[in-house]
């Protein structure tokens, strides 16, 4: 009886051991794969941390952009066209702000608010891009001439001048003009696309049909960007200057800002030992140049500055 007994003893003891056994297996499986796991949240928030500036816009990397003030367009192959507010034509005396409109129920551009004011055909292509771009002004009114009054009397040659708020300038020059019955006038030639980088003008003319409300006929002035101005949307863009000045003095990294281009912030990467460079942190144009970072030692920084473009400069001299 007692030997049955230390038998069912040392069983007990042996299924326990061996329980115990495989229960402390699965705790270190369970721990190398937590650890494995959190090795892998700590890779992927690196990556997203080094990815940072190619996961979001320029506007949310630099938040105060809706604030900049942006300077003169460069002429270059980034250049994505204008957004008119005035034109001037010298030899018709012409001097008048821009408005954008659109297309009326009718299906047609809508006309200026007022006599001595242009509309720009804000969803057709904007100034100095491949396409049509159109303007259009009132010819008279009940009192009078209006401003495009003498648009018919332009020649080929005759230059028009448009630019937008930050002053960026494009020259046109005219082609030829055209007069069409006001329903047959050639509407893909006028609005649609085209290789070239064109501004065409229009305007009523011919006879007042009083029974319509309108003139009978719309004048045409085709006209192109200026060769010289053309020649320049070819070249390549620029990088922006690079930041001068780095340097590191406990956590403070500190530069000069950059003066020339249209800068709206900079770029600061980071390098430890044993690892390559990092973007750590934007900064934009308004802010104050300089950054901390309460994990300094032994690290090596550069800056770069960035334009409106998205285009970034080389990096600047290192500082440690």
């Amino acid at each position: 009886m007692n030997k049955l007994i230390h038998f069912a003893c040392f069983i007990l003891i042996a299924i326990i051991l061996v329980s115990g056994t495989i229960y402390v297996k699965q705790l270190m499986v369970q721990a190398s794969e937590t650890k494995e796991q959190d090795l892998k949240q700590v890779k992927e928030k690196q990556t997203q941390k080094e990815n940072l500036k190619s996961r979001i816009t320029l506007a949310e990397e630099f938040t105060v952009l809706k604030e900049h003030k942006t300077e003169k367009k460069p002429l270059n192959k980034k250049f994505t066209g204008i957004i008119p507010t005035n034109v001037t034509i010298p030899s018709i005396d012409v001097n008048a702000s821009i408005e954008q409109v659109g297309l009326l129920e009718t299906g047609q551009m809508a006309a200026p608010s007022t006599e001595d004011g242009v509309a720009w055909f804000e969803p057709g292509s904007k100034p100095g891009t491949k396409g049509n771009a159109v303007l259009a002004g009132h010819v008279d009114s009940k009192s009078g001439p209006a401003i495009f009054y003498h648009l018919k009397d332009l020649e080929k040659g005759d230059e028009i001048t448009i630019k937008d708020k930050q002053g960026t300038t494009l020259t046109f020059v005219v082609k030829k003009k055209q007069s069409y019955p006001r329903d047959k006038a050639p509407l893909n030639e006028i609005f649609g696309y085209s290789k070239g980088r064109h501004l065409n003008l229009i305007t009523c003319t011919g006879t007042f049909d009083r029974s319509k409300g309108t003139h009978q006929e719309r004048l045409v002035v085709y006209t192109e960007l200026k060769a010289e101005e053309a020649m320049q949307l070819e070249d390549e863009a620029k990088l922006p200057v690079t930041p001068t000045n780095v340097k590191i003095s406990g956590n403070l990294l500190t530069w000069h800002a950059v003066r020339e281009g249209n800068i709206i912030g900079y770029r600061i990467y980071k390098k430890v030992p044993g690892r390559t460079f990092t973007h750590i942190g934007s900064i934009s144009e308004y802010e104050r140049k300089s950054y901390v970072d309460k994990n300094s030692s032994n690290a090596h920084y550069y800056v770069t500055a960035v334009d409106e473009y998205g285009l970034e400069s080389a990096p600047s001299s290192m500082a440690k």
